[in-house]
């Protein structure tokens, strides 16, 4: 045999193989499909994807989702002659299409891998003119997957720049994109992403001055816009779904965020006055970690960044926060109730409504089972903010537990309030420059006191017990346990405290 009819046979042989292989690929790449169209339906609820189809080919095949909601109906504003509520208006149903394109392995989009799935919206139908109108400057996201030969899968989504709203009530973001990587078993998740800038503009309603016809017109012009603005947000994340949680799977994520930024300027003003900076805080770090033990969830985080609040200057400021002790299987059962709010939740007719509250009530039950069990694990929660102006380092510290089973007559009687207050404990702390007073009169829009009279005052509030000074500080310490109120180590009278 010639060197021809070798290579020939063997380029035969390699096409006819890579063609079994992506044949095979194929067949494996439409069973994973329904495995997830399955995944979909289960969380999701059978009425919500209304139809699916796959069309298989040899490089690639395509599937096409077709989900469906009706939001839920709204009763007219005006009432007829016997003073009854007006019908409710039928929801027209939102139905959102999903184009998947499926290209089959080894080689899918060039690369190794036994599939490459390309996930985005087709289209969006039942939504009004105003709708369409506001989400005009919006563009889908799209979601690329590779299935590895492993059996793991790499994701990317990215969602392009966009604004949505109108007038001065808006939303305006750059691209946002995350890479992520999920194991063959599907229990664990990392991966990072990145959002240069959100912008969120909001002017509420001015005071209505036709309620009062000594108002002047002008008024009507005291509107306030507010800008809050996020630049620079970068992270990680890593996450363990084990025995079915996924509201708060254990894990750990951390970050960074350049600037963050609240401003308030008056409508009136124009686009060309410069706004009221509210809060400036810049080279912001945080921190998560959320772990498991035995039967509990607990999870501790962190911010740390310098900045500004109003026209106090932050050297430093840091917010540490714990959490402990929450029960496991409350947290599933939360899970539980949110799936089912949200599946009882979707297309309902006008004949359903009568239905509706049975509908809702496997969700209600799953909440009011795990409210027991989240109290009898004794859960705590605390919070210490410290801050650093002037070169002064001010903290304040609070706190709340439960630490014993609340009264089982009261709980029976739904007297849940003052149950807790018998069988909890809050503590809140405070230390504070006395530096600081004057900043924070100033601060607030009044006139520093004379050192004379802070003095006098701050005298006053000692003489009653509701701070002590310490050295160049000022501290008070109050704790609410077993119905009594301590400040500053001695016992006050308080109405509630007695009951």
């Amino acid at each position: 045999m010639n060197k021809k009819a070798v290579w020939g046979t063997a380029a035969v042989l390699v096409v006819a193989g890579y063609g079994g292989a992506t044949w095979y690929f194929g067949e494996q790449a439409h069973s994973a499909y329904a495995q997830a169209l399955n995944d979909v339906r289960k969380l999701l609820g059978p009425e919500v994807l209304v139809s699916q189809q796959y069309t298989k080919g040899f490089w690639s095949s395509q599937g096409q989702l077709v989900l469906q909601w009706t939001p839920p109906a709204a009763e007219e504003d005006e009432w007829d002659d016997e003073d009854n509520a007006a019908p409710a208006v039928a929801p027209r149903p939102i139905r959102i299409t999903v184009e998947n394109t499926v290209r089959h392995g080894p080689l899918a989009g060039w690369r190794p891998a036994a599939a490459v799935i390309e996930t985005r919206i087709g289209a969006v139908e039942g939504v009004d003119d105003n709708m369409r109108k506001a989400f005009a400057k919006v563009s889908a996201p799209t979601l690329t997957t590779v299935r590895h030969l492993t059996g793991s899968h790499d994701m990317a989504f990215a969602w392009p720049a966009g604004e949505v709203g109108e007038g001065a009530d808006l939303v305006r973001w750059q691209p946002l994109t995350y890479q992520m990587t999920l194991n063959a078993d599907r229990s664990r998740l990392s991966g990072d992403f990145a959002w240069p800038e959100i912008t969120v503009q909001s002017q509420p309603p001015a005071d209505d001055a036709d309620d009062n016809d000594d108002e002047p017109a002008a008024d009507a012009g005291e509107a306030e816009r507010y800008t809050f603005a996020m630049q620079g947000m970068k992270g990680d994340f890593k996450v363990h779904f084990q025995d079915g949680l996924w509201l708060l799977a254990p894990g750990e994520g951390s970050g960074t965020l350049g600037k963050l930024t609240v401003t308030r300027a008056r409508a009136a003003a124009g686009t060309g006055a410069a706004p009221e900076p509210l809060v400036a805080l810049q080279d912001l770090t945080y921190g998560v970690t959320i772990a498991r033990n035995s039967g509990h969830l607990g999870w501790v985080s962190n911010l740390r960044g310098t900045g500004s609040v109003g026209s106090v200057a932050l050297e430093s400021v840091e917010l540490n926060e714990t959490v402990s002790r929450i029960d496991v299987e409350a947290v599933k059962l939360v899970q539980k109730a949110l799936a089912d709010a949200y599946k009882s939740d979707t297309d309902k007719s006008d004949a359903d409504t009568a239905l509706s509250a049975a509908a809702e009530m496997p969700g209600v039950a799953s909440l009011m089972e795990a409210v027991p069990q989240f109290v009898a694990a004794l859960p705590a929660y605390a919070m210490k903010l410290t801050a650093k102006v002037d070169g002064e380092q001010g903290e304040l510290q609070y706190g709340v537990e439960i630490k014993s089973m609340p009264d089982a007559q009261q709980v029976a009687e739904g007297a849940w309030g003052p149950a807790l207050l018998k069988s909890g404990a809050l503590h809140a702390s405070l230390r504070m420059p006395k530096a600081w007073l004057p900043r924070l009169a100033q601060a607030a829009g009044d006139k520093a006191p004379p050192p004379q009279h802070l003095e006098a005052m701050l005298g006053m509030a000692q003489a009653q017990g509701f701070v002590q000074q310490d050295g160049a500080h000022l501290v008070s310490a109050v704790r609410m346990e077993n119905g009594k109120v301590v400040l500053n180590g001695k016992e006050i009278a308080v109405p509630m405290g007695r009951q």
